[in-house]
This record gives structure tokens, sequence and C-alpha cells, in this order.
């Protein structure tokens, strides 16, 4: 596993350890919590990694009530960014965008598996084209950016695309010290 991907693999572990907010739908006796164990009765509410809110949720003790993303919204961000006012200015993305689109396409996934509709898989390809096209206009900005040394947008970045853009940046500066050592008759150290 290459530096950035182990850089990424951080990010997300970060993300399922975040708390989202929960509502018990049915009771759950002996709930353990990292400072002891509780008793949830339905109707309460709580705080849980989102790890263990997706556990239950898949077992239907809770609904998750953190905000979902449709495709709406992916399109609506993918226009913003498409239709951004400079070459090189990024407009600002949630910071948990990319987790929330997985989740958002997965649940269309199992949609799809479960009843296989025209429409479900219209949305899903929708939802992954712009995805991708986002990212793409994405990286290009982020590329020019990393290669002026420029940080100024730096602040609407995800925290995957920051880890890039320093990965970048590292690596476009490691290629100009080479090539300035060329330039004047050196080499590699």
């Amino acid at each position: 596993m290459g530096l950035l991907a182990e850089r990424l693999k951080l990010v997300e572990l970060d993300y399922e350890f975040r708390e989202v907010r929960v509502l018990f739908v049915k009771d759950y006796e002996d709930l353990p919590l990292p400072n002891g164990r509780v008793t949830a009765r339905k109707g309460d509410e709580m705080d849980l990694p989102r790890w263990q809110a997706r556990l239950l949720a898949d077992m239907g003790y809770v609904e998750i009530k953190d905000r979902r993303l449709d495709v709406n919204e992916i399109n609506m961000v993918h226009y913003r960014e498409k239709r951004g006012r400079g070459a090189n200015e990024i407009q600002p993305l949630p910071q948990d965008f990319y987790f929330k689109v997985r989740e958002y396409v997965s649940m269309l996934n199992n949609a799809i598996r479960e009843s296989p509709a025209s429409m479900l898989i219209r949305e899903r390809e929708a939802a992954e084209k712009n995805t991708l096209d986002l990212a793409d206009t994405r990286l290009v900005k982020i590329l020019r950016l990393a290669q002026t040394g420029s940080s100024e947008f730096k602040d609407r970045m995800t925290p995957e695309e920051r880890i890039l853009f320093d990965v970048l940046q590292s690596l476009i500066e490691d290629w100009k010290r080479y090539a300035k050592k060329v330039a004047a008759g050196g080499g590699v150290e």
C-alpha cells in the first residue's frame, strides 16, 4: 500500500469513528460503549461512533439521524464546480462528501439488488458519472494549485483532497529540485 493509500485509509478510519446521532427504534439491552454498558430504550437518542451506529441500524435497532446525500445534491455540487469562476478556484465541499457519496451509492446498489427499477439505475449512473467528473475536475485544479505552490483554496478541499494536494506538492518540489540540479550540470544524489 502506497503512502497516499495509507493516508486515505486513516481519513476513512477517522470518519468511521466520528460520532453520529441515532434514534433507538427498539430497546437494546447491555449496549457496549467506551465508558461502560448502557440499556437503550425505544425513543432514546445518543451519539455513537458511525461504525457502531451503522451496525445497529443494519440490525434494526436504530435510525441514523445523519443527513444523507442524494443525486440532486451531487448534481448541484458538480454543476457549481464545473461553472466555478477561476480555473484554479475550488468550490467548498462538505468535509465528508466522498464518504456520503459512497454511502448513497451503496444504498442505491442495495435497492437495485432488491428491486431493479430503471429509475434507480439511472439515478445510480448519474451519481457515479457526476462524482467521477467532479473528482476529475477538482484533480486538475488541485494539480495546478500544487504546481504553483499555492495553498489558497486548501480549506475548501476535503481531507482526502488535502492529502492528495500535500503529496503532489511534495512530489512537484522534488521534481523541481531535480530539474535545477540537472540544469546546473548535476544529478541525483
